[in-house]
């Protein structure tokens, strides 16, 4: 698979998780204000991901394995300090967000990208 169709894959099996991610983001600023560490958590998961995409693109093993390593502590952490205790549909947001983002994984990984 060339290069081009490669990240046309790749941006395909994250566009979903980016849309669920953005819809989040504005459901924090309308719905629930997030405390300053829930939202340093939300900057390093953010930073996570543009490293991740960093890695992938210029097919850096190392980069991509460990923002990977970062997103799903991060994330983990995030979801079970932060948004346990929060309303069913936020939870559930984030539950098909994140099947989403493992989606994208699988299909990076199917790629030879990770």
């Amino acid at each position: 698979m060339s290069q081009t169709h490669t990240l046309i894959a790749l941006w395909a099996a994250f566009c979903p998780y980016l849309a669920l991610a953005l819809y989040d983001g504005w459901l924090h600023e309308k719905a629930r204000r997030v405390p300053k560490l829930e939202q340093l958590s939300h900057g390093l998961i953010f930073v996570s991901v543009i490293a991740l995409w960093t890695g992938l693109y210029h097919q850096h093993t190392l980069l991509t394995r460990g923002a990977l390593a970062v997103f799903t502590v991060t994330a983990f952490i995030d979801e079970w300090v932060y948004h346990g205790p929060l309303h069913g549909h936020e939870r559930r947001l984030h539950f098909i967000a994140y099947t989403c983002f493992a989606g994208f994984v699988g299909v990076a990984a199917w790629l030879g990208r990770i």
